[in-house]
C-alpha cells in the first residue's frame, strides 16, 4: 500500500491500482489530491477537511467519483446520499472498496470548546495487502482493532487537543509507525518543536516517526505482531 501525503490531513492510500483520498480540505494540496482518486472519503465537515468548491468541481467533472462519510458533508456539498455514488457511513460500518477493506469507527468531533456545538466525525482503519491505515479525523479516538497498526496517522497540533493529549494518544497505540498529520496551523518553529516532542526520543514508544513533506510517499508494508 502506497501512502502520499497531501497537506494537513489529507491523505492517499493506493493499492492494486485503487486509489483512496481521505480529508481533501482547504489547507490541502486539493489539486493533487483530487487528480485520480476512485473514491473520497470525508471524516467530517469541517472546511480544513472538505473543501466543498474543490470536491464539489470534482463531482461535477468526474460522474464516476464516489463519495463516502457522515451526512453532513453531503450537506454541504448540497448532494442528496443514494446509498451507491454518495454513501453515508456511520461507526461500525465496514467497507469493501476494490482491494481495502474499511471499518468505520469514531462517533463525535473533539471538544473545541464547551460553547461550540460538536459534529459527526469518523475515523477510519484502512486494511490492504495486510497492511493497516488508520485515520483518526478530528478526534484521539482509538480503532476498532486489538492488531499493532503499520501506520497511525496522528494529529499534532489543533484548537482541540493539547500536545500532551497527542503523545498520550501515540503512546497509548504504539504503532509500528507515526505518520503526523493536522500540521497546517503551525509555523515552521512550531512544526519543528512538535516533531520533537513527539519523536520516540520523548514519548518513549518504539515506533518509526514519519513526517512527510507535502507530496511525499511512504509505502507501507506489513510488520509481524510484537
Amino acid at each position: 500500500m502506497r501512502l502520499t501525503f497531501h497537506g494537513h490531513s489529507c491523505v492517499a492510500l493506493s493499492h492494486e491500482g485503487t486509489t483512496l483520498t481521505v480529508d481533501p480540505g482547504t489547507f490541502a494540496d486539493t489539486s493533487a489530491a483530487l487528480a485520480d482518486p476512485g473514491t473520497l472519503l470525508v471524516t467530517h465537515a469541517h472546511p480544513d477537511h472538505l473543501d466543498v468548491a474543490a470536491v464539489g468541481k470534482a463531482l461535477d467533472e468526474r460522474p464516476d467519483l464516489v463519495m463516502i462519510g457522515p451526512q453532513a458533508a453531503f450537506d454541504l456539498l448540497g448532494e442528496v446520499p443514494d446509498g451507491e455514488r454518495y454513501r453515508v457511513v456511520e461507526p461500525g460500518d465496514v467497507l469493501d472498496l476494490g482491494p481495502f477493506a474499511v471499518l468505520v469507527g469514531g462517533g463525535q468531533h473533539a471538544v473545541i470548546h464547551p460553547d461550540i456545538p460538536r459534529v459527526s466525525n469518523v475515523t477510519y482503519l484502512f486494511s490492504a495487502g495486510g497492511a493497516s491505515v488508520y485515520h483518526p479525523g478530528d478526534s484521539l479516538v482509538p480503532p476498532l482493532t486489538d492488531r499493532r497498526l503499520d501506520v497511525l496517522l496522528a494529529p499534532v497540533s489543533a484548537p482541540w487537543m493539547k500536545v500532551s493529549e497527542g503523545i498520550d494518544f501515540v503512546r497509548a497505540l504504539d504503532p509500528w509507525t507515526v505518520v503526523p498529520i493536522h500540521d497546517a496551523i503551525l509555523s515552521s518553529a512550531g512544526l519543528g518543536l512538535v516533531h520533537r516532542l513527539f519523536g520516540v526520543g520523548r514519548t518513549g514508544g518504539t515506533y518509526d516517526y514519519r513526517p512527510l513533506e507535502v507530496g511525499q510517499h511512504l509505502d507501507v508494508t506489513p510488520r509481524s505482531r510484537p
